[in-house]
């Protein structure tokens, strides 16, 4: 239980309410709906669950977002914030195709799932033809069980950094870009679950006040 918990003062249904919301965001990733609050707490009345969320929210554990039924996030741990909304698709050069569901919600806590995640960052183009850039990362999983289709990351003969794909019915690494590099695999790194791009940002200019004369 976290620390923030226990310095707030809580009725029993509250903190019930409070661990099983932090159960679900953490462990699979978006939190639950009013319908599974009241269902799991044998709750029959919305509002009853409402009350109960309006109260976590006034004390500051959680918050939620308007009119999305699974938008609530623990207000202690926004690292642990592993799924975001739905608001779409974007077919290039297309206009947006709009969610079907208004709190659709899309997880990305598989990445990330496992007692040994790691990450490499990208240097260089070496992965283009794999749509990887310099700058991006790669999320690997190193104790996740090598098998066919997977992506992995190894070192080869001349310990550079290569990715590589698990051939069907074998155990055989065969690089995901052939001939761009040596077949000789000396370690395996670990199972590629992903790669993460960050876009810089540019922060709004500090204006310094003017003076008045």
């Amino acid at each position: 239980m976290s620390g923030t918990v226990k310095k707030i003062s809580l009725t029993k249904r509250q903190r019930e309410i409070y661990e099983f919301l932090r159960d679900k965001i953490i462990n699979r990733g978006y939190g639950p709906t009013v319908r599974e609050i009241g269902l799991h707490f044998d709750i029959r009345s919305p509002n009853g669950v409402m009350c109960h969320l309006k109260a976590l929210e006034r004390k500051g554990l959680i918050s939620r977002e308007q009119n999305m039924s699974r938008a609530i996030q623990l207000s202690d741990s926004p690292q642990n914030r592993l799924s975001v909304s739905l608001i779409g698709s974007a077919a290039s050069g297309g206009p947006i195709q709009p969610s079907v569901s208004s709190d659709e919600m899309v997880s990305f806590s598989t990445m990330f799932e496992g007692a040994d995640v790691a990450c490499l960052k990208v240097e260089g183009n070496a992965f283009s033809a794999l749509n990887i850039s310099s700058g991006d990362y790669l999320i690997i999983n190193r104790e996740s069980p090598v098998q066919p289709g997977c992506h992995v990351a190894a070192l080869d003969d001349r310990h550079s950094v290569i990715i590589c794909t698990v051939q069907e019915g074998t155990n055989h690494l065969t690089p995901a870009i052939p001939g761009s590099y040596s077949s000789t695999t000396r370690q395996v790194l670990g199972v590629i679950t992903g790669v993460v791009r960050k876009f810089k940002v540019p922060t709004a200019p500090v204006v310094a006040p003017v003076e008045s004369k």
